[in-house]
């Protein structure tokens, strides 16, 4: 009879993991950072007038700050600077200056004849509409399972808002009613 319980146990050697643990990044002294921290320091102080971080605002006896040597590193920088604008003083005249009106000729949207597009796919359609100056066209179904045109190239027109050969301004609402291609 064998002694199990004094023989030595051995486990098999587990593999290691496929993946490692990405290296924790160096801390750099970035000479921005440094600059841009020094910065919001030496601004919350400015800000403060000269009242101590964290005293009672409402003493009556504020006293002074006394004055920190705060180490500014001046911000190194590649990107290009603008050039300062000159200040410029506004005219004086006695004639109060107003804008120039445009004519109303030109807001005015150009008038299209409306084409002839039922029968036609709605993505066709739609784009011979755009190519004549249309910019507001909408899709609406007839169908009852099928209510929302998500692609147009699937839809045929069967009814259009405006009739065919009107002249209408090319801003005018445009409604092709489609049904479903099966």
């Amino acid at each position: 009879m064998v002694d199990h319980q004094n023989l030595p146990v051995t486990f098999p050697e587990q593999p290691s993991p496929p993946y490692s643990l990405p290296a924790k990044p160096k801390k750099a002294n970035n000479p921005l950072v440094i600059g841009l921290a020094a910065s919001a320091v030496a601004l919350l102080v400015g800000c403060c007038g000269g009242v101590a971080i964290g005293q009672n605002m409402g003493e009556s006896d504020p006293k002074p700050a006394a004055a920190a040597s705060v180490p500014v590193a001046t911000p190194t920088s590649t990107a290009p600077t603008a050039p300062p604008v000159a200040a410029t003083t506004p005219a004086t005249s006695s004639a109060p200056t107003v804008p120039p009106v445009a004519s109303p000729t030109s807001t005015a949207p150009a008038t299209v004849a409306m084409p002839n597009v039922v029968r036609q796919n709605a993505a066709v359609a739609a784009d011979q509409l755009r190519k004549l100056g249309f910019t507001n066209i909408q899709y609406g179904s007839q169908d009852e399972t099928d209510t929302v045109v998500l692609l147009a190239s699937n839809w045929t027109v069967t009814k259009q808002s405006t009739k065919a050969g009107s002249k209408v301004p090319t801003d005018t609402l445009i409604v092709l009613t489609c049904t479903k291609e099966r």
